[in-house]
């Protein structure tokens, strides 16, 4: 039974096409409309709330992978460890710009409050885990994060639906997250030995809690909006989340793979969107198209 627990060393690695390279952005957002993504209010607050919790959830994440780097012995995977904190770190404060401007936006109560409230949860989170454990939650986030990224950049009509206004900062976010996926998951496997149980024990809380406060900050996002009490609007929006080819329809069978015993990251490589959107990403926004009066 122990050797069950135990017989799951990945044998994979990042290709070597991937460079995990850092890239501070600068991003400035402006005339950005209430719901950038795709006109449509559901799904652009699930993002919103999302954005949330990355300022803090990204540090924690640098900090759980930091505390064991001294594991790491080739120079290949030292160099990833600190592109993948350097990658975190700009995303933090990127998203903190985006956060911002989300406030200024007049979603000032939400906007504050659900930080702080990501705050509370990943402080208690530091405060209850053993680093092993926030290891092991940084790689079970890592694997979430990276297939919300598949499903932005597998499917071009997902970032057409962006706005031009904040579509660079979502791209940007999603290429880099699917360079680094494998970083945080593969220094667990280092530091447990292939221990299966320990990596898949907190995938379900983890999701649980990522689950209670985006879908809690989507509904204040609405509820601000006027929109909690219609109906047929939240149907549309969660109809698209739901349908073939929606974020949930794609996400959900993919995060049941990181139950499978000798699961890898790269088992499903997806390196070669990683080329084909960093073209898009060098261009310049387009300007935001003026509404007819």
């Amino acid at each position: 039974m122990l050797k069950l627990f135990r017989s799951t060393k990945a044998n994979k690695a990042t290709p070597k096409a991937v460079s995990i390279i850092p890239q501070r952005m600068n991003f400035n957002f402006n005339n950005v409309p209430k719901h950038w993504y795709d006109n449509e209010p559901v799904q652009t607050h699930l993002l919103n709330a999302l954005s949330l919790t990355f300022p803090d959830g990204e540090r924690f994440f640098v900090d759980s992978v930091r505390a064991f780097r001294h594991v790491a012995q080739s120079k290949k995977q030292q160099k990833e460890i600190s592109g993948f904190i350097g990658q975190e770190a700009m995303h933090s404060l990127e998203h903190d710009t985006f956060n911002k401007m989300l406030a200024m936006m007049g979603y000032q109560k939400e906007a504050e409050g659900g930080q702080a409230l990501a705050q509370k949860f990943i402080a208690g989170g530091r405060k209850s885990l053993s680093d092993v454990e926030q290891l092991a939650t940084t790689a079970a986030l890592e694997h979430i994060t990276a297939i919300m990224a598949q499903w932005l950049l597998s499917k071009h009509n997902v970032i057409d639906k962006i706005d031009p206004s904040v579509r660079q900062l979502w791209l940007w976010h999603a290429i880099e997250e699917t360079e680094h996926k494998a970083v945080a998951f593969d220094l667990l496997d280092q530091v447990t030995d292939g221990d299966y149980l320990m990596r898949v024990k907190v995938m379900a809380p983890a999701t649980w809690f990522l689950l209670l406060y985006t879908f809690g900050y989507t509904a204040a996002f609405l509820r601000k909006d006027g929109l909690l009490n219609q109906p047929l609007t939240l149907a549309k929006g969660v109809w698209q989340l739901a349908k073939p080819g929606g974020l949930f329809a794609t996400v959900v069978p993919a995060w049941f793979q990181y139950f499978k015993p000798g699961f890898h990251p790269w088992d499903d490589d997806d390196s070669y969107l990683i080329e084909q959107w960093r073209a898009l990403l060098q261009q310049p926004p387009q300007a935001p198209q003026a509404k007819a009066a």
